[in-house]
């Protein structure tokens, strides 16, 4: 798929007329990014929106004091940056870093928000691309103040890489993941991650295979995820 293609594939388009979608496409200019480069400060992130086309990126917030850091979303081909800051015009207090070589283009963040204020279809689209993220969002906060690590891992890789409807890009976002970042997007640290995927392949509920993850028992992962009830 060519990137235009993937632009326009993007969720945040769905519904835009062709014609509208090529007005915007004009104004997009592509960008590439190396592996493990920061894309966008906060101060940033008012200034420009990014549409991915290919790689991933982790938008995080870090404690400058002890070096810890929590991963708010892992955004790959077709997700937008940064939503917060589009929506109310305000620097958002967030990093975007890249985990891969990454893809894609950027617009003026004012030249976006004009676009939502203009177009009803472009504002409907993001609107519910926006409440995607929020929803997001408060799984995280969710899973932090209300489960313990193991359950927050099992919830995690059920999440991106258990069921029928996963999509296959979806696994792919974190089935490689070194356990550092895996532990990013939980709140924990690297060697209880090891811990607990040492558990879960013994156990025969995930496999790693060729440096990716996959799952072998969806049922008990779902137990574990406090999702279906212990069976005796």
């Amino acid at each position: 798929m060519q990137p235009i293609e993937i632009l326009r594939d993007s969720p945040l388009f769905h519904g835009v007329t062709n014609a509208a979608f090529e007005e915007m496409a004009r104004v997009f200019v592509p960008q590439s990014w190396p592996r493990h480069t920061e894309i966008m400060a906060g101060t940033q992130t008012s200034q420009r929106f990014v549409i991915l086309t290919a790689g991933r990126v982790k938008i995080t917030r870090s404690n400058g004091h002890n070096g810890r850091e929590l991963i708010l979303w892992l955004l790959g081909p077709g997700d937008g940056f940064d939503v917060i800051a589009l929506l109310d015009g305000e620097p958002h207090a967030v990093s975007a870093h890249t985990l891969d070589e990454v893809h894609g283009f950027s617009a003026p963040m004012a030249q976006v928000r004009a676009w939502i204020a203009e177009d009803a279809k472009f504002r409907l689209a993001a609107h519910r691309y926006a409440a995607a993220q929020l929803r997001e969002l408060s799984e995280l906060a969710t899973d932090l103040a209300l489960h313990d690590t193991a359950t927050r891992l099992a919830r995690l890789l059920l999440r991106y890489l258990g069921g029928s409807d996963t999509h296959p890009s979806q696994a792919c976002l974190i089935d490689d993941l070194p356990h550092d970042e895996l532990a990013a997007m939980i709140g924990s640290v690297r060697i209880v991650v090891n811990r607990l995927l040492s558990h879960l392949r013994r156990e025969s509920i995930v496999r790693s295979k060729g440096g990716r993850l996959r799952v072998l028992d969806l049922q008990r992962l779902s137990e574990e995820a406090a999702l279906l009830k212990q069976t005796a």
